[in-house]
């Protein structure tokens, strides 16, 4: 995919102790960490950073580097104990507050999220952490003023959220993720209320790194780099989600989020529709369809 560098980790969910493939690895030529994975990942990110020796790319021409840590992910009891003894004290009395969450139900999911709560703010204070020594290294490196960073995930977890355990259903926890850009002196910071979808990622970054002219015109996301420098342009009214069926695309779910409702229609063959209507301004544990 036109990376020089490329260092995968291998989507097998042991946090302490992942397994990688560099860029040359032949097809069993993985190697395990013995390192608990973002900090591995920051580890491998600070060293392409630094690139003592030129040993990763040429310093004098731009990069660009994507770093996709796994958690906070199953299973949540793969995080170092010096962040979960920053919970010390806590239990899930303490940590599970959102009213949907029905705390009194015997279900396997909510059962599941008390044991796993403290574990999982443990691992995102462990991304927390291991991000900032990422943006740390831009600064010793004098880059800071020059890079556009971006922090953002691929999904929200439910954690017990209407009897829900993890991501793929249109409730918020899942659906609404971070999405933070930073480019000091070109973007002032600020949170807007800009629906932003996936599909405006790319467009978005090609415009903040200055290719907005060589944005392809059949994109179905949209250059926002302007006014996340502060220009207006028309915005969204709402943001689409597709959950096709797997393997006749016809079914599944789709839904649109506003500001105010979100809306979700899921077809099953011979089976009614089932919509889903939420009023987020009303109702924003999305509790009464």
């Amino acid at each position: 995919y036109g990376f020089d560098f490329w260092y995968s980790y291998g989507t097998f969910d042991l946090h302490l102790n992942p397994m990688y493939w560099s860029t040359d690895a032949p097809r069993d030529g993985f190697a395990y960490a013995g390192q608990w994975g973002p900090e591995h990942e920051a580890d491998q990110a600070i060293a392409y950073i630094e690139n003592a020796g030129g040993t990763y790319r040429d310093p004098g021409k731009p990069f660009a580097l994507v770093v996709g840590m796994n958690p906070p992910h199953t299973p949540y009891q793969q995080v170092p104990q010096k962040y979960v003894e920053r919970y010390a004290g806590k239990t899930w009395r303490d940590v599970i507050n959102r009213p949907n969450v029905n705390v009194e139900s015997r279900s396997k999911v909510v059962q599941n999220a008390k044991k796993d709560m403290v574990n999982y703010l443990a691992m995102v204070s462990g991304v927390d952490e291991q991000f900032g020594r990422i943006l740390n290294s831009l600064e010793k490196q004098g880059l800071t003023g020059n890079t556009v960073v971006v922090f953002t995930s691929d999904h929200g977890n439910c954690l017990g959220s209407n009897n829900h355990a993890t991501k793929n259903v249109i409730y918020d926890e899942s659906l609404r993720i971070p999405f933070l850009m930073r480019h000091p002196g070109k973007i002032s910071p600020r949170v807007d209320s800009l629906l932003f979808g996936a599909a405006d990622v790319m467009p978005t970054l090609l415009g903040a790194l200055g290719f907005a002219e060589d944005i392809p015109s059949d994109v179905d996301g949209k250059n926002y780099a302007p006014l996340f420098r502060g220009r207006e342009m028309p915005r969204p009214t709402g943001a689409l989600f597709i959950n096709p069926s797997r393997p006749d695309p016809a079914y599944g779910e789709r839904g649109v989020r506003t500001h105010r409702y979100t809306l979700s229609i899921r077809k099953v063959r011979d089976k009614p529709d089932a919509t889903k209507l939420y009023d987020n301004r009303q109702d924003p544990y999305q509790m009464s369809n």
